[in-house]
């Protein structure tokens, strides 16, 4: 079990690199087993086709960006250092793992939708720690999904654009800026209570 494990982890790792580097379309089963030192139909065994392959490897991709997300989060003091601390995390994830970053990116249309909810989301741990900021009265009250995608866009579109050459070098060095961006951006416009809104369940039973 574990030699099985372990060859299952050097697939998805290699998978990722390659799709990272050439786009999904461009790289084939066989191109993988080869990476790897086994045969296409090997790599089969462990994932069935190429497409169970990707959205496993987008799947835990992105729940394991929102645990790295949650586990940088103090569990006191005030909001801004908290968010500080966050985006600091996030920014250090794409600097130390560029491929899973790149992966995700190039795969979000596709997947993103089928891992939206629950705590496996970056944009769930993020809203949390906003929504309790709001009521603590430690910024103004707002819509919560607007001003975590906000905040969240506020950090994704920098490293996107060093994915596409608009910035070089490691994006760590701006975390003081895209924090003090952040802060700026939720402590924005009035301070009366957002609208109510309907709740998720009823929102997904409009549809």
């Amino acid at each position: 079990m574990a030699r099985y494990e372990s060859k299952r982890r050097q697939i998805e790792e290699t998978a990722m690199r390659l799709f990272a580097d050439r786009g999904v379309d461009a790289v084939s089963m066989r191109d993988i087993g080869a990476a790897c030192g086994i045969s296409g139909p090997g790599v089969l065994s462990h994932f069935g086709s190429k497409d169970a392959l990707v959205a496993a490897l987008f799947a835990e991709g992105y729940a394991g960006y929102a645990a790295r997300i949650a586990e940088a989060m103090p569990a006191g003091g005030p909001f801004r250092e908290r968010l500080g601390a966050v985006i600091v995390a996030v920014l250090r994830l794409h600097d130390e793992d560029q491929d899973r970053f790149r992966f995700l990116v190039l795969r979000q249309h596709d997947h993103l939708a089928s891992v939206q909810g629950g705590d496996a989301s970056p944009v769930e741990v993020i809203r949390a720690l906003v929504e309790g900021a709001m009521a603590a009265g430690e910024i103004p009250r707002r819509d919560p999904d607007l001003a975590a995608l906000a905040v969240i866009g506020l950090v994704l579109q920098p490293a996107t654009g060093r994915l596409y050459g608009r910035l070089t070098g490691p994006l760590i060095p701006l975390a003081a800026e895209i924090t003090a961006m952040a802060w700026g951006a939720l402590m924005a416009g009035s301070e009366a209570p957002a609208p109510a809104r309907p709740s998720r369940r009823s929102r997904s039973t409009q549809r």
